[in-house]
Formats: C-alpha cells, sequence, structure tokens
C-alpha cells in the first residue's frame, strides 16, 4: 500500500490502478486459508484511496485455482471504481459479467495475441484460432506475437 501510496504521490490517483491475481500461482506462490481476506483488504483500501481501478487476474485457463465467484463479487461490493476482469473469457462469458454489472471491463489477453483481429471475429462471429504458441511468449526473436493470422474464409 505504501508503494502505491507514491505512486499516487507522484502520478495522481487518476492514473492508479492494481492488478490482483487472488489464488495465482506465480513461482512457489502458496495458497493460505486467508486469501479472501487479503483480497478484500486489498479492495477496501483500493476504495477507501480511490483508486482509479482494479485489474482482477483470473489465472484459471492456465491451470491456477479458480477465482471463486464469491470473491469477484465482494471485491465489486466493496469497490465502486472500474473493475476489470480477465482470465480466460470467451465473448459470451464477458457480455454475461458486463450485463450482470460484476464487471466495467473484461481484458483479453492471450486471445488478442492468437487472433489480431479478435474485435472482427466476435463482430462477425468468426471461430478464434488454436494456434497460440506460449513458448514464443516473453522471448526474443522474430515468432509470436506480431505473426498470427489474421482470420480467412
Amino acid at each position: 500500500m505504501e508503494i502505491i501510496d507514491g505512486a499516487i504521490e507522484f502520478n495522481g490517483k487518476d492514473k492508479i490502478g492494481i492488478r490482483l491475481s487472488p489464488y495465482g500461482i506465480a513461482g512457489d506462490m502458496p495458497q493460505y486459508p486467508e486469501i479472501d481476506d487479503t483480497y478484500k483488504y486489498l479492495a477496501e483500501n483500493s476504495a477507501a484511496e480511490e483508486y482509479y481501478y482494479i485489474h482482477l487476474a483470473d489465472h484459471s485457463a492456465m491451470g491456477a485455482p479458480t477465482v471463486p465467484i464469491s470473491i469477484k463479487e465482494s471485491i465489486r461490493n466493496i469497490f465502486n471504481n472500474t473493475l476489470m476482469l480477465s482470465g480466460g473469457y470467451t465473448m459470451e462469458s464477458a457480455e454475461s459479467e458486463l450485463e450482470n454489472g460484476l464487471a466495467d471491463l473484461i481484458g483479453f489477453g492471450r486471445p488478442f495475441i492468437n487472433d489480431p483481429d479478435l474485435v472482427e471475429r466476435f463482430t462477425n462471429g468468426w471461430m478464434l484460432s488454436k494456434e497460440l504458441d506460449m513458448n514464443t511468449f516473453y522471448t526474443p526473436g522474430e515468432r509470436g506475437y506480431t505473426d498470427y493470422p489474421v482470420f480467412s474464409k
């Protein structure tokens, strides 16, 4: 929280957000009994400080435990500013979360890498590519990120 306060002092509240990844398993991060309370605490402090947004990432599509809907609902109820959810969303599940008020925005990371024309694919009901090569993520070289093809009939 001190780091965020320093960022606010330097940049202003309207430019500060916090990304939360409850139940994430990066490196050797263990699960612990107070995990839900930790993230509720972070949401409460974010609300009190009026941070511009929270980006809540669910890494279950990559093998982490699923973030329970209850923690997403708790954070939504605590935090009234912009809430973005991400992690394994389809167009349909994203629209559902937006329509039921659970989120203000849905982030699509890997689908945009895999389908640089993702918006057009969603708009036209075109199939999404299944050819994501995660071995090219965060690596040097000519392959990956920029060479995925656009949809062709």
